[in-house]
């Protein structure tokens, strides 16, 4: 993992004293909100280790912007009703040491909530992965960063789309992680039993109905103004029929 200095559009400029403070502060509130909500569930000192991890990382780091009530919210709910992505966000973080060039983007980062990765894991090719408050190979093949307009819409693919999947995470907990596993693998299945009757090999058939047609990624990918994605099956994703009567001049 290489960790990326400041950049001319953002970046760290706090003291070392003043981070190492955050560091331990945020550690510690995470943790006291990370045993409050694990004793619902019986899991105080699981939930108060990763609380105080993710405290600890978060503060070193200093993505939290206290000077709005978003970045309370946000590490609020990343230490309570959030907890279970931000699990998944200390896995990814603890893999994409492992991840050559995995390279930890700070001006990217820094007091907007979220942790950015320009390279690092990811499921398949260029896609990137967000888990709790974390986004993984953020940059996919062109970067996040420079001036290019691949680098820029990048960027404004990672600010539409992957920060809204952190921010549902946030706000409809364990909901976001059972309705979405629930729905690739109903979907894959629909998919599978479908595709004879519908034009398009087996795998655009299945990822646009496990994947693409899931409503979350429905709602990302219409914020970042790409829709339908160039992957999707064009007869099974969502709208498909209104665009082809569009297209044929009939009603909408």
């Amino acid at each position: 993992m290489v960790i990326s200095g400041p950049a001319k559009s953002g970046g760290d400029g706090r003291s070392t004293s003043v981070r190492i403070g955050e560091c331990v502060v945020t550690a510690v509130v995470g943790a006291a909100g990370g045993l409050w909500i694990g004793r619902v569930l019986g899991l105080e000192l699981i939930a108060a280790l990763v609380a105080g991890l993710n405290g600890a990382v978060s503060g070193f780091y200093g993505i939290y912007d206290w000077r709005s009530r978003r970045g309370w919210a946000a590490a609020m709910l990343d230490s309570t009703w959030g907890l279970l992505g931000t699990c998944q966000a200390m896995v990814l973080h603890i893999v994409n040491v492992f991840v050559p060039g995995a390279d930890y983007l700070e001006f990217q980062s820094y007091r907007q909530n979220r942790h950015v990765y320009d390279r690092g894991f990811r499921l398949q090719g260029t896609f990137a992965l967000a888990g709790g408050n974390v986004i993984s190979n953020g940059g996919g093949l062109v970067g996040l960063r420079g001036t290019s307009a691949a680098s820029s819409r990048r960027r404004q693919f990672v600010t539409a789309h992957e920060e809204l999947h952190i921010w549902q995470s946030r706000l409809l907990g364990p909901l976001f992680q059972i309705t979405y596993a629930f729905w690739a693998v109903v979907g894959g299945v629909i998919g599978t039993v479908v595709w004879p009757m519908v034009p398009g090999s087996l795998r655009s058939v299945v990822e646009t109905t496990a994947y693409y047609n899931n409503p979350f990624e429905y709602w990302a990918y219409r914020r970042d103004g790409y829709w339908p994605p160039s992957g999707a099956n064009e007869n099974l994703a969502w709208g498909a029929r209104r665009r082809a009567a569009e297209r044929a001049g009939g009603p909408q």
